[in-house]
């Protein structure tokens, strides 16, 4: 009987273990089976949401002024905006084909092919059709990238502007000719009348301002438009600054100021006479303009290897410090009672800065209050600037 009990024991305790372990076994399935279900819905919802996301990006990128190109390693069209497709004449079914078959423009098809493993170029501006853009063209090792700026209304905005300064200009010199020169005979005529002939004198300084304001505006112009095209000759510096001192010599007179001028003869820059003509001119202005009486006035040239270094010293009432860092910007004045004093049309300094930069150069100012001021114009003998061209030239390497 003993024997019957433990063999029922066994078999029931071996019926309970299988049962245990198929529950377990069952129960580990479902686990497992869920957590498929988990990865497989979680990656769903990645792929749907990377597409979301590209589709984001490329509607962004459709939706913005400039065109983009964007290839592959190889060199095949991956994606392109409207704008690029307009431009270049890509088709969206040539999407995968490499850009010398997609792009329909043989310029462009020999600049990326020019830079097409180096990381990064900027190219001059390009006719395309109607269009004027700017060509840009960067790369990495997974992807080339190009972009075309539209730059049509920058150029129609140069051109209006250029034709309202010069309009406007043109239309204030002549009355502004006419009005000096019945000022100045009217002074003539009231010789005998002091308070006449001061209130007379007083308005020919306001057209001679006016006049000097319109010149001013006319250099800027020159100097802004993207059209200026600088000619390059070889200039003698020597004789060059005593040229422009000669032009101050009735200023420099009148105010009693020693000239101390040390350019060597033999130091000659190849540059654009007229911008270099203006940054002496206002800075040797500046220099006896804002000088006390009997003043010194110092001009310095001398080579420094590939470049030239021009300072213009004068021991006049000085800059402010706090306001050095703003003096470059138009019209800006330190003081009114200055520019009552002195004149002047708070372009000057901003014609420099723009013709230095032109030039490829640079421009820094040291001054001390009631002590003087000392700028420092640092030239290329020959200069970097390039002149705007139709052709692909480029621009900025790197």
């Amino acid at each position: 009987m003993s024997e019957k009990l433990i063999l029922a024991s066994i078999s029931i305790a071996g019926l309970t273990f299988s049962f245990v372990s198929t529950y377990w076994a069952l129960r580990e399935r479902k686990k497992r089976l869920k957590l498929h279900e988990l990865l497989r819905s979680s990656k769903k919802e990645k792929s749907g949401r990377k597409r979301d996301d590209l589709k984001l990006v490329s509607r962004a990128l459709t939706l913005i002024k400039e065109g983009i190109v964007i290839m592959d390693n190889y060199g095949r069209i991956v994606f392109t905006n409207n704008l690029a497709r307009e431009l270049l004449g890509i088709s969206k079914d040539d999407i995968g084909k490499p850009f010398y078959q997609a792009i329909n423009n043989f310029d462009i098809v020999s600049m990326i092919n020019e830079s097409f493993n180096e990381p990064y170029r900027v190219w001059h501006e390009k006719e395309i059709g109607d269009s004027c853009v700017q060509v840009i063209f960067g790369s990495d090792l997974d992807e080339k990238v190009l972009i075309l700026i539209d730059l049509t209304p920058m150029k129609k905005y140069e051109v209006l502007k250029k034709d309202f300064i010069a309009n406007a200009s043109h239309e204030l010199k002549t009355p502004l000719a006419s009005l000096k020169l019945s000022l100045e005979i009217l002074e003539q005529e009231c010789e005998g009348h002091p308070k006449a002939g001061e209130f007379i004198k007083k308005a020919i300084e306001k057209v001679d301002y006016m006049n000097q304001l319109i010149e001013d505006l006319l250099t800027l112009s020159r100097l802004e438009s993207v059209n200026y095209v600088p000619r390059f000759t070889e200039i003698n510096m020597k004789k060059f600054v005593d040229r422009v001192i000669k032009d101050f010599a009735e200023l420099i007179e009148r105010k009693n100021i020693s000239i101390h001028c040390k350019v060597p003869k033999e130091i000659v820059i190849v540059s654009d006479e007229k911008m270099l003509y203006a940054v002496l001119k206002n800075l040797i202005d500046n220099g006896i303009k804002y000088n006390k009486e009997g003043g010194v006035l110092k001009i310095t040239v001398k080579e420094i290897e590939d470049f030239v270094e021009i300072v213009v010293e004068d021991t006049g009432i000085g800059i402010p410090k706090s306001h050095l860092p703003f003096i470059f910007e138009r019209f800006y004045r330190v003081e009114r009672s200055r520019s009552k004093r002195f004149g002047g049309t708070g372009l000057g300094l901003s014609i420099v800065k723009l013709a230095v930069e032109k030039l490829g150069g640079t421009v820094e100012v040291e001054s001390e209050e009631g002590k003087g001021s000392k700028f420092k114009v640092t030239l290329p003998k020959e200069s970097v600037y390039s002149s705007k061209t139709t052709t692909l030239k480029p621009l900025v390497e790197k």
